[in-house]
């Protein structure tokens, strides 16, 4: 289990196909190209996005866009883990209300992943095929990115998935977002999917007896 989700995002964010340390001015060059492959990313999707122009969109050869990234696959999974990250954010900024039940936390945290997830749907699409291409390290990152979804919604950073209940759910949520990409009218059956899931595995006893606790 990794513990420190949002350090191994940023090693996956930072450090794909890397050999060595980027200067200030190396960083503000992948900077740009990972803007012009978001924009294109958002824009189109997967098909959408191509070495080559995005090499044009950030003034730069397609030389250089494989040296900071190694592959397409790589340039988005850049940008999924720099999204993943910034959801992070937005859901450790979501007031937690005290009183509310575990379970019923964990799924509205999940419902509002999916409704984040829709407003940016083609770089969602994107990154789903690339995590899937066998080509950077893919499922590895987002395994212990759903342990942190539990934290987050808990608001509790010491929580640990002893009992494999978050990653059951992520593999739950990876389907809801597989579902989205393909049938995003489907939203409302896609959010009551996940939160439906939450419910029943973090209201459900533990074997040894005990129960999902704030």
């Amino acid at each position: 289990m990794v513990d420190d989700t949002a350090s191994l995002l940023r090693e996956s964010r930072d450090s794909l196909r890397v050999i060595r340390d980027f200067g200030p001015a190396e960083r503000a060059r992948r900077a740009e190209i990972a803007a012009a492959a978001r924009m294109m990313a958002s824009q189109h999707g997967y098909k959408g996005v191509t070495i080559r122009e995005v090499a044009a969109q950030a003034g730069t050869t397609p030389v250089t866009v494989y040296r900071y990234f190694g592959s397409k696959d790589g340039l988005i999974q850049y940008l999924m883990a720099d999204w993943a990250l910034g959801t992070l954010e937005r859901l450790a900024r979501l007031p937690v209300d005290p009183g509310a039940e575990s379970a019923d936390r964990i799924a509205a945290a999940f419902s509002q992943f999916i409704d984040w997830a829709a407003e940016d749907r083609n770089l969602l699409q994107a990154g789903m095929n690339s995590v899937h291409s066998g080509d950077g390290p893919g499922i590895r990152v987002w395994r212990p990115l759903f342990t942190e979804l539990v934290r987050a919604a808990l608001a509790d950073p010491d929580w640990t998935d002893d009992h494999d209940r978050a990653l059951v759910l992520g593999h739950v949520l990876t389907t809801c977002l597989l579902d989205l990409t393909t049938d995003p009218a489907n939203i409302t059956d896609i959010r009551h999917t996940i939160t439906r899931a939450a419910r029943l595995l973090f209201t459900t006893s533990l074997p040894n007896g005990s129960n999902c606790r704030p």
